[in-house]
C-alpha cells in the first residue's frame, strides 16, 4: 500500500493516497470551514438580500414541504395561542441553555413527539411543551429519528437537556 505525508506543514503522519490530510488535521480544517461558513451565513442574513432570500425559502418551505409532512397542525389558531402562551410562560428563555432570545428565535417543541400522542388533548398539553432554539430543535429531531418510538415515550426533560447541551 502506497502512503504519503499529510499536507499540513510540519505534520509527518503517513496517510493513504487519495487523502490530503491526516484525521487530526482534516477535522481541524473542517471545523474551521464550518465556523467560517456559519459566520458568512450570519453576515448574509443581516443584509436585505439575505433577509429576502431567507423569507422566500421559508415561504416556499411552508407552501410545499410542510403540508406533505402533516404540519397543518401548526397553522391552527389553537396552536398559535398555545405557542404564544408557552413563550410567555417561559419568558422567551431556552429550556436547554437558559438564555433569553428574541420573539422569532425560539420554537415550541413537544418533549414526547406529537406523532406518538393519540388525542388532541395530549398534543396541546402544556406540560409536554418547551422552548428550543432552531439548532437545538434540529438536533433533537435528528436524535428522535434514530430512536424507537417506545424509548421516545419514556425520555425525561432532564435527559434531553443533558443531551442537547453537549
Amino acid at each position: 500500500m502506497r502512503l504519503h505525508r499529510c499536507a499540513e506543514i510540519g505534520c509527518h503522519e503517513l496517510i493513504k493516497l487519495g487523502f490530503d490530510y491526516c484525521d487530526k488535521h482534516y477535522q481541524s480544517r473542517m471545523n474551521s470551514y464550518r465556523d467560517r461558513l456559519k459566520q458568512s451565513q450570519e453576515l448574509k442574513s443581516q443584509t436585505l438580500r439575505g433577509k429576502r432570500e431567507k423569507l422566500e425559502y421559508n415561504r416556499n418551505y411552508n407552501e410545499t414541504i410542510r403540508p406533505e409532512l402533516g404540519h397543518e397542525f401548526y397553522q391552527t389558531k389553537q396552536w398559535e395561542r398555545i405557542s404564544e402562551y408557552i413563550k410567555q410562560r417561559d419568558m422567551y428563555t431556552s429550556s436547554v441553555n437558559g438564555r433569553v432570545y428574541g420573539k422569532g428565535d425560539l420554537i415550541v417543541d413537544h418533549l414526547v413527539p406529537r406523532r406518538l400522542l393519540k388525542t388532541s388533548a395530549e398534543q396541546y398539553d402544556v406540560s409536554n411543551l418547551w422552548l428550543l432554539t432552531r439548532s437545538q430543535h434540529n438536533h433533537k429531531t435528528a436524535i428522535e429519528n434514530k430512536m424507537s418510538d417506545n424509548k421516545l415515550k419514556h425520555l425525561s426533560r432532564d435527559w434531553w437537556i443533558k443531551v442537547l447541551k453537549d
